[in-house]
Formats: structure tokens, C-alpha cells, sequence
């Protein structure tokens, strides 16, 4: 019996491994495009926007008024205090996360970064912000 129980508790630990590797980017040279949050928490209170050069600025979700993907794959946020601007490739999923307000952050990648990614992943080419008076 608790040989049987042990092979369950495997069985669920290497599920949650598989799950966290998946996660994990093994080229320590690329950067994910955008991270998403759990269902329900609390974490996705604010969105990260995070540029190249360091730059960094949070916007409210309380604050989104809209989100627009244009097939070019271009997302315009549009937030009460600015609008961020994301061009790149392969952004759907990033777009329906950021109208669940469930994208941690998106991240500007850069050129190197692209070349080393496999063409079917997502990648962010620029990222603007207009701030609004």
C-alpha cells in the first residue's frame, strides 16, 4: 500500500517539475517576451512594462481602458495615465492575457534574443510609451 502511495506522490512531484522546467528558460541569453499570472491571485495588480535600456514602468490595471491587436502584430494599451505601444511577432496570447490582466509584464527583447529564439515563439521587437498630460 504504501508503495502504492509513494508511486502517486512521484508521479504528481514529476508533473510539477515537468511544469516549473517548463518555465525555466535554459538559454540564460533570451528573455521570455511576457509572463503570465495564476488564475486569482494577486499578482496581477499592476503591469510591468520593462524596456531595454532598464527603463522600467508599472500601469494600473484598475486603469486599462482599452487593448487592441492590430494583425500586424502591434498591441496598443491604452491605460488612463499613458499608452504602451508593443510591436513584435506571434503577440495573440499576450493580447487575450493582457485583457484577462493576467501579463505580469511584457518585456522589449532585442535582436540577438530574436536570433536565438524558434520563429513559432513570441518575441517583442519595441515597446513605446506615450505618457498622457
Amino acid at each position: 500500500m504504501s508503495s502504492e502511495l509513494d508511486k502517486r506522490r512521484r508521479t504528481h512531484g514529476d508533473q510539477f517539475a515537468a511544469r516549473l522546467l517548463e518555465k525555466v528558460d535554459t538559454d540564460e541569453n533570451t528573455r521570455e517576451p511576457f509572463d503570465e499570472s495564476r488564475p486569482r491571485s494577486r499578482e496581477d495588480i499592476m503591469l510591468d512594462v520593462r524596456l531595454n535600456d532598464g527603463h522600467r514602468k508599472g500601469f494600473s490595471y484598475s486603469y486599462l481602458v482599452t487593448v487592441e491587436y492590430e494583425p500586424k502584430d502591434v498591441i496598443q494599451v491604452e491605460f488612463a495615465t499613458g499608452v504602451v505601444r508593443i510591436e513584435g511577432r506571434r503577440l495573440v496570447r499576450l493580447y487575450d492575457s493582457l485583457l484577462q490582466h493576467r501579463a505580469r509584464y511584457v518585456q522589449e527583447g532585442n535582436e540577438s534574443e530574436d536570433g536565438l529564439k524558434l520563429e513559432e515563439s513570441a518575441h517583442i521587437d519595441a515597446i513605446t510609451i506615450e505618457e498622457k498630460s
